[in-house]
């Protein structure tokens, strides 16, 4: 089936590709479809394939391994991108922009979010406390959830962006800090946002974002040492 016009066949592969990432179809860690298949489905040349895979690979999208295929890096090129500054030493780099990010969208979030976003956020939060082998997609959830409360589609494709960069930090501050050492921090987000407290929500977050810097801080020098941190 050909899912692309003649005219402009490279931007619209391209555009294509993309949003099966973005979109969830083409998961991280997964292979891409081969090339042939890709020639077939677009109606396109092997070299328009093969251009719009190789930008997707210049920007950390895609990840050609030879021997095995292309395979997801990233969701969106700004995540490909942060992805290469994912080494422990750059990882301080990393959760400053998911600093800045976060902050925005915990303001937004107290005048945007709906009921239904309360409700999530609440959810989530007790979760969090519930110790459980998930964790990390537990917690990680709950500062998607924070960003989707803020109703902003280019906020929450550009945290998207650094999810992956993001979840890879968990590895190196795993031990640091007890996750109750931020619940009540949490919990303060949930029902800030829920009373549309700006000053109170901030502040919640600043809380839980100081811990995990510092947790990164003490992490990277056990790391770097050869040794893992512990409770």
């Amino acid at each position: 089936m050909t899912v692309v016009r003649k005219e402009s066949a490279y931007e619209q592969s391209l555009d294509w590709m993309r949003t099966q990432i973005s979109d969830g179809v083409w998961t991280v860690g997964n292979r891409v479809p081969t090339e042939p298949e890709l020639m077939s489905v677009l109606g396109v040349g092997r070299n328009t394939v093969r251009e719009a895979i190789k930008t997707l690979t210049s920007t950390g999208v895609l990840e050609i391994r030879r021997g095995s295929g292309t395979f997801v890096r990233a969701r969106t090129d700004i995540g490909g991108l942060l992805g290469r500054h994912a080494s422990v030493d750059e990882m301080k780099y990393v959760f400053e922009v998911r600093r800045a990010l976060e902050m925005e969208a915990v303001r937004l979030a107290c005048e945007r979010r709906s009921d239904d976003d309360v409700r999530i956020l609440r959810e989530l939060a007790a979760k969090r406390d519930v110790p459980a082998e998930n964790f990390v997609d537990v917690d990680l959830a709950f500062h998607i959830a924070v960003v989707d409360a803020a109703h902003n589609p280019v906020l929450k494709d550009l945290f998207a962006g650094i999810l992956e960069t993001v979840r890879a930090t968990y590895e190196v501050t795993e031990g640091v800090h007890p996750p109750s050492l931020t619940s009540s921090h949490h919990q303060g987000v949930a029902e800030a946002i829920a009373e549309r407290d700006v000053t109170k929500a901030r502040a919640a977050a600043c809380g839980y974002l100081e811990k995990t810097q510092e947790a990164i801080g003490s992490g990277s020098a056990v790391t770097e040492s050869g040794r893992r941190p512990i409770d």
